[in-house]
């Protein structure tokens, strides 16, 4: 049977075989993400995924659950929950396997017009989000705010604590973002609790054959303003070196006006001192991110045009 003989490989093996009564022929390891060990389950009958939480994200173990059971009606192409459990310390979910492969792994094979039907589709599945009712609150959950420009400042306030932690880049960038941000105060006032995906960006984003399989990883739902998720996947595909087209065609899709293009090109901005703020960070699950002087300065020559932008 391939399978590495690493210590989280055993405890997924232990947990297949234990709890769900389970022999894998194959169990592969995604590289992807930093708060969650996932494998590909590969069985004699089928195929599943199955996720390991550590205790200390025990809380996007419980909000993996409730959500993938809350939208499971929604008639959008989700993992359904199979079984789910605590091993020892760790949390599990064993779900269906969807085929496909993160956007941003399969962006540079995509041809415009798979590009536009995929923005499309997710498109739609956003607006059957935003169906979801509200409290009235913004943001998540587990720290909502009255406001959605209250959501924003913290996320700033979060980019400048672990640039200052990290000491790759000047905190002062987070400063000139907030100046920025009080200039679109208007329409952040304006923006309205609706629910939304926000992280369905250049991954967890399934491309299967050229169109959209699956979303996943759904740990939370955000409330206010939807364009973020515009914004942070933006933000990726610069971080990528890859062309913008797909922004341009869920743009269209939504009949953005000139205002909400200027707002995408913010909460670029947001992500970018985000993006910063990760150089060189340790994640809960042992993960570190790098320092890569290369993307350093990456991060410098996107900030510096989108501040450009916007002043």
């Amino acid at each position: 049977m391939p399978i590495n003989s690493d210590s989280k490989k055993d405890i997924a093996i232990k947990i297949l075989s234990e709890r769900l009564n389970i022999t894998p022929a194959e169990l592969i390891r995604f590289t992807t993400g930093y708060a969650h060990s996932v494998y590909h389950v590969k069985t004699e009958y089928g195929e599943y995924v199955l996720r390991i939480t550590s205790k200390q994200n025990k809380s996007l173990y419980f909000g993996s659950i409730k959500w993938l059971n809350k939208l499971a009606h929604l008639d959008i192409p989700i993992p359904k929950v199979l079984e789910h459990g605590q091993y020892e310390d760790k949390y599990y979910v064993l779900m269906t396997f969807i085929r496909g492969r993160d956007l941003g792994e399969v962006y540079h094979t995509l041809s415009d017009s798979q590009k536009r039907e995929i923005a499309k589709s997710l498109c739609e599945i956003q607006r059957k989000i935003a169906t979801l009712p509200s409290s009235g609150l913004y943001g998540y959950d587990s720290y909502p705010t009255a406001t959605w420009s209250e959501e924003i400042a913290h996320f700033i306030n979060r980019s400048r604590k672990r640039i200052m932690t990290n000491k790759v880049f000047d905190a002062k960038v987070c400063d000139d973002v907030a100046v920025i941000m009080s200039n679109l105060s208007d329409y952040f006032s304006s923006v309205q609790p609706i629910a939304f995906l926000d992280d369905t960006t250049t991954k967890n984003v399934l491309i299967h054959d050229g169109a959209l399989s699956g979303i996943v990883d759904i740990d939370w739902i955000c409330y206010g303003g939807p364009l973020q998720t515009i914004g942070l996947t933006n933000m990726s595909l610069l971080a990528m070196g890859a062309d913008t087209k797909y922004i341009d065609y869920w743009l269209d899709e939504m009949s953005a006006d000139s205002t909400q293009h200027t707002v995408v090109t913010f909460y670029t901005l947001l992500f970018c001192i985000d993006f910063m703020g990760e150089q060189g960070m340790r994640f809960d699950n042992d993960n570190i991110v790098e320092i890569n002087q290369e993307k350093v300065e990456l991060l410098s020559l996107i900030y510096d045009n989108l501040i450009s932008k916007l002043r």
